[in-house]
């Protein structure tokens, strides 16, 4: 919301005379003049580099060629002064030849004479040896060498002439480089500099909040389609400003309101949250209950056959001793025999009476066990293979009348302390979930239960059936709360979910599943021999 005007900003301290033209290195006018710089200097030092080599090379061969010329027509214009031996006809044919700046040295050499016949030879500057050629050449009478002829040429004049024509082209190129400097910095002083420090110095007060300052820069380039592209933009911020303003007029009463919305809305969300947890634990118990009271039927069942056959073997022996009281009223004759068939008869009942009520007092005991582990969750020491033994005898019962069956695979002697319940409610839920799932569908299976030590503190269960299997989507989900593929006939979704909440939180484990289509499911667990500690108060609410 915009205040009052800001005031004014310090002023600024004077700039340095080349500041103030702008010649900061990293300003406009720097960058163009360096531009310049380099655009002209650059290129024109190459050309003149490129010059000076093919000048040179240009110079040497024109050299070589007139060196050729000028050698052949010296010797055969010198052939009759030698001939004659008369140097004073020769030296008007070398002086003529001579004058020409180039020529270096000329002598000419009689074959047997001590002297040369005739030499001429100028002096020479420091580096023009490297643009010295000579060449020597026979002079010939009616075909008969009568001397030798040597002439010396030089391209330092020449290529001196190229330098001093190269050094006014450079001198006029710097005073047209200067020109053009001077009125490109006008050029971009008056179209370019001074519109941009006048936007900057309006964009600055923008950026200060002085929006009461109108924005002009005048013309109609770029730049002035800039300066009125933020003129434009000062007025709509000026105008949303003050929308602003309006806005937070009610700004206040706007958020005490939702304030308190918000606070319902939380308070009606932490009671919801709580009806959710309360609930979600309600599940959980309900469907350890279940499983229990599966394991209530599963025994239950597995009981009425030892008790019917006791109940059978108590009625024939009832009747047995109603016979054996007839003797002895007198109404029937007692024998030896009979007596004897009667003993036989009890001896044998007592036996299988004894046999049956053995086992169901076995099936109530081991029932009871494993009802107290998993009503009361107690920690105590127990031998694994013992623990799982006891559970599969509450489980075999659901497998009985079915055409899978439960293979073992134990190590005993596998001592653990930790919580035998919860590791029963654990195997029981993985074989019910074998049988009502894995094996849907499937005309028969096994269902493979194993233990086994893996290190001095750990162990490995798994139980791993070959039934249908599970594909990616649903292996992935497993674990997931309220997720079924039986949704709608009889699936709650928590059984898996209480598996691995049990084995990762209260035995303190690791579990995984390995599942293929087609190849049936393994649930890996490895356990911890000492399950850790829980929180003083957590109850098996918690699975």
């Amino acid at each position: 919301m915009p205040q009052r005007p800001a005031p004014p900003p310090p002023a600024a301290p004077p700039r340095a005379p080349l500041q103030a033209f702008g010649w900061q290195r990293n300003s406009l006018t720097f960058a163009v003049v360096l531009a310049l710089l380099l655009g002209l200097l650059l290129p024109t030092t190459a050309v003149l580099l490129y010059d000076g080599q093919k000048t040179r090379a240009t110079a040497m061969e024109d050299l070589r060629r007139d060196l050729a010329r000028t050698t052949e027509v010296m010797s055969l214009s010198l052939a009759e002064p030698v001939w004659q031996v008369s140097p004073d006809l020769a030296e008007p044919m070398v002086k003529a030849q001579v004058d020409d700046p180039r020529f270096v040295a000329v002598k000419v050499v009689e074959p047997a004479a001590s002297a040369p016949f005739l030499s001429f030879e100028r002096k020479q500057e420091a580096g023009e040896a490297a643009l010295t050629l000579s060449q020597t050449r026979p002079i010939q009478r009616d075909g008969r060498e009568i001397a030798q002829l040597t002439v010396s040429m030089s391209a330092a004049p020449l290529l001196q002439a190229k330098q001093a024509e190269v050094w006014r082209t450079v001198w006029r190129s710097g005073l047209t480089l200067t020109l053009s400097l001077v009125l490109m910095l006008w050029v971009l002083q008056r179209y370019v500099l001074r519109p941009m420090t006048e936007l900057t110095g309006a964009a600055e007060a923008l950026a200060a909040g002085r929006l009461e300052q109108p924005l002009r820069v005048g013309g109609a380039d770029e730049i002035a389609r800039v300066g009125g592209a933020m003129e434009r933009m000062r007025q709509a911020l000026l105008s949303a400003f003050e929308a602003l303003r309006q806005h937070n007029l009610n700004l206040e009463e706007t958020v005490t309101q939702r304030t308190a919305e918000l606070t319902a809305s939380n308070a009606e969300l932490s009671e919801a949250l709580q009806t959710l947890q309360k609930a979600q634990r309600e599940l959980v118990e309900s469907e350890k209950l279940a499983s229990l009271g599966r394991l209530v039927a599963g025994v239950a069942h597995e009981l009425n056959t030892p008790l019917g056959n006791a109940l059978t073997v108590v009625s024939a022996l009832e009747d047995r001793y109603k016979q054996l009281e007839g003797m002895l009223a007198g109404s029937v004759q007692l024998r030896r025999s009979t007596l004897e068939e009667l003993a036989r008869d009890t001896r044998r009942g007592q036996d299988i009476l004894q046999r049956n009520v053995q086992k169901a007092a076995d099936l109530v005991r081991d029932f009871k066990q494993v009802a107290i582990d998993q009503t009361a969750d107690l920690r105590r020491d127990f031998d694994l293979a013992k623990v799982i033994e006891d559970v599969l005898v509450m489980v075999e019962p659901s497998f009985k009348h079915t055409p899978y069956a439960i293979d073992t695979e134990l190590s005993h002697g596998l001592i653990m302390n930790s919580y035998p319940g919860a590791l029963g409610q654990v195997l029981t839920n993985l074989l019910m979930n074998a049988l009502l799932h894995g094996f849907d569908g499937v005309p028969q299976g096994h269902v493979k239960v194993h233990c086994a030590r893996l290190s001095d503190d750990e162990v490995e269960l798994s139980v791993t059936d070959d039934g249908r299997g599970m594909d990616e989507s649903v292996r992935r989900r497993i674990f997931d709360p309220f997720f079924t593929t039986k949704l709608g006939t009889g699936g709650s979704g928590l059984g898996m979910h209480i598996v691995h909440s049990i084995v990762t939180n209260v035995l303190g484990g690791q579990i995984e599943v390995r599942s293929t289509p087609g190849q049936g499911t393994q649930m890996l667990m490895r356990l911890p021999l000492v399950a850790p500690q829980r929180a003083a108060g957590e109850g098996s609410g918690a699975h």
